[in-house]
């Protein structure tokens, strides 16, 4: 019986758990190890492939660079292999990538760089292989592949030993790159694998003996389902991951309160390490408690919004706005925290209000006329004494004397001048006024704004302004001390503050400012043709800062130049969402000269240019700028531009063309943009065509009104709600522009251009009244749904939501629309459009 039991034991459990290690060991060496091998292999195989992916990413990066940034190819080759080439892995960071091109000749190796530049077509490996030739067979007929060969053991280069590499071409540039795994390493993970594998069979066959063989069973289907379930949960983790990685604003997921993901974005925000950030909890980050937001989950379907503080890095806090969704994951509470940065928006609501509080009267003030600040204009003859002089001022409690002769002031004195020209030196009172006046005379028109003298005044370093009218009589005088007094706006201090800057950074800062000053102007109920002068001003006010930074870094210019502004810049006529048109003109040189000119001029146009950028003012997507040499020309050069523009006969030149005749200086000599409008004004004379063809797109243009009387949005779809203000404003733009050219009006303003029509008597007094009211209430929409997005932390662009606008406006804009039609007619009318 005993035998029988032994037997039996044997035959039941001895020999069922022996044919099961027998099993289990043959199993292991013969297909466990082997399939471990060529699945370690296949893993080391994608991973070097995806590496070299990686790195080739980098040569696409860079192809990109040369593609929109414009850099040189050899340069953003160069600086492509310059980071390949300090790229490593492994566990030793011994680990490479190198580069050959298709002939193949090398074009890095780090570890070898006595082949950079050599023909590799000869090159063999210890065993005859020409591995580069072989190299570049493979990426010609699959683009990518791998190759075997011998090569040196890292940067060991008296150790040769088998390499597995994979190649990859990058067409581009006719460059293939790649890098590799050691065998030999391959083979001492496998032999690793087999010790470990042999010993944890030897502890299996002891487990087996002393465990029944059913629940070893059942514990292999327990970790089966165990392996699967947790397989399940890391496909759902990478799942969020990508998620939350790929989203634009700060973003969180949270896993029973505990943070288990944040993307690169939150960690800029919060200006840490993403690593860091896992290791805090939510309450840590946000000024709210997680406990309230928990308290807002009334609706497991609905995300929840509220607005906090995010508390940084640096020991600061940004207002933010958080958007928290539940989602489904795994079994605990999961939440995905959605963070928005709004502290730029509440900085700019405070200044606003503030700034609205503070300068509304102000504004209305300094953006008046001069008119009610002129005083009497007190004059003498050159051969007056300076004691008769001081005399009638003092009889007229005046401080300051104009001197006139045929009818022109010809020079100035004021209190200060008699105080150092006069007593200071023991001047007898018999000598004449002629002899200590100041000349010229400083001038202003009687339509000028206060803000605008005050500028004047700092300018011209004077005291006192002499006013004349549009017909250029003398109306009198105005005294800087004064229209100070009156100062108590911001628009000056802003101008100040630009020409005290000495680097990007504070501009960019003041520039940032616009937006909130714009809103309290509109607020105030300032005219739009106000405001869009003030934007002007502190827009030439940055870009003459710039040009002077500029030229204190590269050095002063080799001739005299004039970078002068165009299309919008050019009218005065700038909003909160503009680009650059700029452009550059200098005298005429001789071939060396404008040589050395065009260097010079290049790199200053850059420089403007992408500062201009920096700031605020978006590069031209039509790249009409000073940094693209064809708009930076010596003057001849630019006669002959307007010379081939006006007498083309290709219809979509001159109309391309059009931004550059609203033209107007900003910094540096100004004769010659007047030298240009004079040739402008000669070259156009009777061209008939030139002008039929400015005006065909204006009379051609469909009505914004459908038949219905509902307007026409600018987007696609029936339902539009959203219209381009700026289109709407072309017309009435191009109207002005033409009949400005064919009468040879040199303002370029849009409104004093049609102020200077009406005048000449060229349109009517209802025309001109209709046109006024219809630009200054298509402004004043344009510039306050722009501010409205610059406080909202949107990019303002020149659309208007016609659901915000009231019925009186919806009404007033379907005016301004019909009024367009009136506008065709005249120029069908004066210039045969149809043609």
């Amino acid at each position: 019986m005993l035998k029988d039991s032994i037997y039996k034991f044997y035959l039941r459990i001895v020999l069922p758990s022996v044919l099961a290690m027998a099993l289990f060991i043959v199993s292991i060496f013969a297909i466990i190890i082997p399939g471990f091998e060529r699945t370690m292999l296949e893993n080391k195989k994608e991973m070097i492939s995806e590496l070299t992916n990686a790195a080739w990413s980098i040569m696409d990066e860079y192809q990109l660079k040369y593609e929109e940034d414009n850099i040189p190819l050899a340069e953003a080759q160069e600086q492509a292999a310059a980071a390949i080439e300090l790229m490593r892995y492994g566990s030793e960071r011994k680990d490479y990538f190198w580069i050959v091109d298709m002939r193949p000749f090398m074009v890095m190796h780090p570890y070898r760089p006595e082949l950079n530049g050599t023909d590799l077509s000869k090159y063999q490996d210890p065993e005859g292989s020409f591995l580069f030739m072989e190299a570049v067979e493979t990426v010609k007929e699959h683009e990518e592949g791998f190759i075997n060969y011998i090569w040196q053991w890292k940067d060991d280069s008296t150790r040769m030993v088998p390499k597995l590499s994979y190649v990859k071409a990058y067409p581009e540039w006719n460059w293939i790159i790649g890098t590799g795994i050691y065998l030999d390493d391959v083979d001492q993970e496998i032999a690793s694998l087999r010790g470990r594998l042999f010993r944890i069979s030897v502890l299996i066959i002891v487990v087996i003996s002393i465990a029944l063989f059913s629940i070893i069973r059942q514990s292999l289907n327990i970790e089966n389902k165990r392996k699967k379930a947790e397989q399940s949960l890391i496909l759902s983790r990478q799942r969020y991951k990508s998620l939350v990685e790929a989203s634009t604003e700060g973003t969180l997921m949270l896993i029973n309160e505990q943070i288990i993901f944040a993307n690169l974005k939150l960690a800029e925000m919060l200006e840490c390490a993403s690593s860091d950030i896992l290791s805090k909890s939510f309450n840590e980050l946000f000024e709210l408690q997680w406990a309230e937001v928990l308290k807002k989950f009334t609706d497991p379907n609905k995300s929840v919004t509220l607005e906090t503080q995010i508390k940084c890095c640096n020991d600061t806090k940004k207002a933010v706005i958080i958007s928290v969704s539940k989602v489904a994951y795994a079994s605990g509470d999961s939440y995905i925290v959605i963070t928005k940065d709004v502290t730029r928006q509440k900085r700019l609501e405070k200044e606003s209000a503030q700034l609205s509080q503070e300068m509304q009267m102000s504004l209305l003030l300094m953006n008046q006329p001069i008119r009610p600040y002129i005083k009497e204009l007190i004059t003498c003859a050159p051969d007056t004494t300076i004691g008769d002089a001081a005399a009638l001022m003092t009889r007229k409690n005046s401080d300051v004397i104009f001197v006139i002769f045929n009818n022109r002031v010809i020079g100035v004195i004021t209190d200060i001048d008699l105080k150092v020209r006069v007593l200071a030196q023991n001047l007898e009172y018999g000598t004449t006024v002629s002899e200590v006046m100041s000349a010229p005379v400083i001038a202003i028109s009687s339509d000028a704004l206060l803000y605008e003298a005050l500028l004047m005044f700092k300018n011209e370093d004077v005291s006192h302004l002499l006013v004349r009218n549009l017909q250029r009589e003398n109306l009198g005088v105005i005294n800087y001390y004064e229209i100070l007094s009156l100062q108590q706006n911001s628009v000056n201090f802003i101008i100040r503050e630009i020409e005290a800057a000495e680097n990007i950074e504070t501009l960019e800062r003041i520039s940032n400012r616009t937006p909130v000053l714009v809103n309290a102007l509109l607020e105030s109920g300032d005219k739009t043709d106000n405001i869009t002068r003030v934007i002007t001003s502190i827009s030439d006010a940055l870009t003459v800062r710039l040009i002077e930074l500029a030229i204190e870094k590269i050095g002063p210019p080799p001739c005299e130049f004039a970078f002068m502004a165009l299309g919008s810049e050019g009218r005065k006529e700038q909003t909160l969402s503009t680009d650059q048109d700029n452009a550059i003109v200098y005298q005429d040189l001789d071939t060396e000269s404008e040589e050395e000119a065009k260097r010079y001029f290049a790199l200053l146009a850059k420089d403007v240019n992408t500062k201009l950028n920096t700031i605020g003012f978006r590069f031209c997507k039509g790249d009409i700028m000073a940094m693209n040499p064809k708009w930076t020309q010596s003057l001849n050069k630019w006669k002959a531009y307007f010379t081939s523009w006006i007498t083309s006969s290709d219809p979509q030149s001159i109309l391309d063309s059009c931004i550059f005749f609203d033209l107007r200086c900003i910094y540096g000599k100004s004769d010659m943009i007047e030298y240009l409008v004079d040739h402008i004004h000669a070259e156009s004379e009777n061209q008939a065509v030139f002008f039929q063809h400015m005006a065909n797109p204006i009379i051609r243009a469909k009505s914004r009104v459908s038949m219905f009387g509902s307007i026409v949005g600018d987007e696609e779809g029936h339902e539009s709600k959203r219209i381009d203000i700026k289109k709407i404003q072309m017309p009435l733009t191009g109207f002005a522009r033409i009949y400005a050219l064919k009468n040879k009006i040199r303002e370029t303003n849009t409104l004093r251009r049609y102020e200077k029509l009406y005048k000449q008597d060229l349109i009517s007094k209802e025309l001109y009244n209709e046109i006024t009211v219809s630009y200054s209430f298509l402004m004043q929409l344009r510039l306050r749904f722009q501010s409205q997005e610059e406080l909202n932390n949107v990019p303002p662009d020149n659309m208007v939501e016609m659901d915000q606008l009231t019925t009186i406006e919806v009404a007033t804009l379907k005016k301004v629309l019909s009024e367009l039609a009136g506008l065709q007619t005249q120029l069908s009318f004066d210039f045969k459009g149809g043609v």
